[in-house]
């Protein structure tokens, strides 16, 4: 396969002259990201080999036919990313088959968003026969350390204030004692900004810490629906960072005229803002980071919610990956020591 060619062809004339600019960032890369990977740096830097995708941010260059996925695969790595996590699909593959694709392009798969993507689906957390089949889909895609899901859909009590997050605590915890049992380190949950509603005046993400088994849960923490939430991620990562395992690292910009709003009941209820790629947006990241006293302990999943649609993000998809990792790999905390 002409490397070159196909990559460009994976753009194609409909992705626009902006897109294709980016694609040429990926094909002639002057950031060390994109070259051979070194071992992983010092405490104060972010580790090459965690720098990671989630996968949802290149959906659309997937395409509905997943027709480009390996393309894709061998962009993305291309660009820095080592790491993969799926947003709960396998593109119509067998999980052994996706993950030698993903290995043949020298990428580890290493989470999964299990779980329903919608309010009216079955959620299979909530049996022992579902979570059985979890713990076999992640040990085939890649003996993953963790299991976890990316929403509350089917779970008692995400809308029922205080209680009902004690009652999904105790569900975590159910989760996360079967998936210890079953060789994995356990469970873990990714937040939006609606976990960070106000109830007499405290985030509601406090109740889960508080509720949950540290031996048995763990948490997966998007930083940028946490500023979303208008809550400052440093404060979360220096505080709990010891209960997390990996973050969603997305930008954000605060703009009148953003195409989404804060949740309700969040410190930034009402306000607009939009996503943008890493670096470009309001979070400081070499001061969050800071936070962290060795950042080799996690895992960084690049993240753009929006990337794919043309009118939100012109330079596409493929360079919000070159830029996060760019960005990633800028990050030194010592500056701040």
């Amino acid at each position: 396969m002409n490397s070159t060619h196909s990559r460009r062809a994976l753009l194609g004339g409909g992705a626009g002259a902006a897109a294709a600019g980016a694609l040429g960032l990926v094909l002639n890369p002057t950031s060390a990201s994109a070259s051979p990977l070194a071992a992983d740096r010092a405490p104060n830097t972010v580790p090459p080999s965690r720098v990671g995708l989630q996968l949802w941010t290149v959906r659309t260059l997937i395409g509905a036919d997943y027709a480009n996925l390996e393309l894709v695969f061998e962009a993305v790595h291309d660009a820095g990313v080592r790491e993969l996590e799926l947003a709960g699909t396998y593109y119509d593959k067998t999980t052994p088959e996706l993950k030698r694709i993903a290995e043949a392009h020298g990428l580890r798969i290493t989470s999964n968003h299990f779980g329903p993507r919608a309010v009216d689906l079955p959620n299979p957390w909530l049996s022992y026969e579902g979570r059985m089949q979890i713990f076999q889909e992640a040990q085939s895609l890649g003996r993953f350390p963790y299991v976890g899901t990316g929403s509350t859909f089917g779970f008692d009590g995400a809308d029922d204030g205080v209680e009902g997050y004690k009652r999904l605590a105790e569900a975590f915890n159910v989760a996360g004692e079967h998936a210890v049992k079953e060789g994995f380190k356990g469970f873990f949950f990714h937040n939006h900004d609606r976990e960070f509603a106000l109830v007499d005046g405290r985030p509601l993400f406090h109740t889960l810490l508080e509720n949950t088994d540290p031996r048995h849960v763990s948490f997966e923490v998007d930083l940028g629906w946490v500023a979303v939430a208008g809550e400052d991620p440093y404060y979360w990562v220096r505080r709990y960072g010891d209960r997390f395992i990996a973050f969603h690292v997305k930008d954000v910009t605060w703009d009148p005229n953003g195409n989404r709003t804060a949740a309700v009941g969040t410190r930034a209820a009402g306000q607009k803002y939009r996503f943008a790629d890493l670096g470009k947006g309001d979070i400081p990241w070499t001061r969050t980071f800071s936070a962290i006293k060795d950042l080799r302990n996690y895992r960084y999943f690049l993240e753009h919610d929006d990337a794919g649609d043309a009118a939100l993000n012109p330079a596409g998809s493929l360079n919000t990956v070159w830029r996060g990792c760019s960005t990633l790999e800028g990050i030194d905390t010592s500056r701040r020591r």
